[in-house]
């Protein structure tokens, strides 16, 4: 009994390190990724998007638009990249894209609170994603990583 209680209680700590979606795991991982795509540019975005790569961790990930709100890097839903978002609603009508965007290359960096959906969950969730500008060789890049309020 105390060797499976003890196997638990590594499970527990073991995920909860591997799969923490603070406000402060958000801000770090976009800064990791941002200097990545300040150094590589296009380059970098293979590398963000690679599927439980290491900007990828659960419902933890980084994503990437340009200026357009196109979406550059994905590995969470890998699909979208390539897909222009401006003007697209979440559920609530809220255009949270445009936001993030706009937001982030006006101030540097921004948060933006919206609905979406959480990777492995059905149902939608609050989200906040912190976004933070980044820049190579004249081209803009808006890197964020979102944080689900409710679990």
């Amino acid at each position: 009994m105390k060797k499976y209680f003890a196997l638990l209680l590594i499970l527990l700590v073991f995920s909860s390190v591997v799969f923490a979606t603070s406000r402060d795991d958000a801000m770090n991982m976009v800064q990791e990724a941002s200097d990545l795509v300040a150094e590589k540019g296009n380059d970098a975005l293979k590398i963000i998007g690679e599927k439980n790569g290491r900007f990828h961790k659960g419902a933890q990930y980084v994503f990437v638009y340009d200026k357009t709100v196109m979406i550059l890097a994905h590995p969470a839903k890998p699909t979208l990249v390539g897909r222009s978002y401006k003007g697209k609603p979440d559920v609530k009508g809220k255009r949270f894209r445009d936001d993030i965007v706009n937001n982030t290359i006006a101030q540097g960096e921004s948060w933006t609170d919206y609905v979406y959906q959480k990777p492995g969950q059905s149902g939608l969730f609050e989200k906040s994603a912190y976004c933070k500008l980044a820049e190579n060789s004249g081209n803009e890049y808006v890197v964020c990583s979102g944080i689900y309020k409710n679990k």
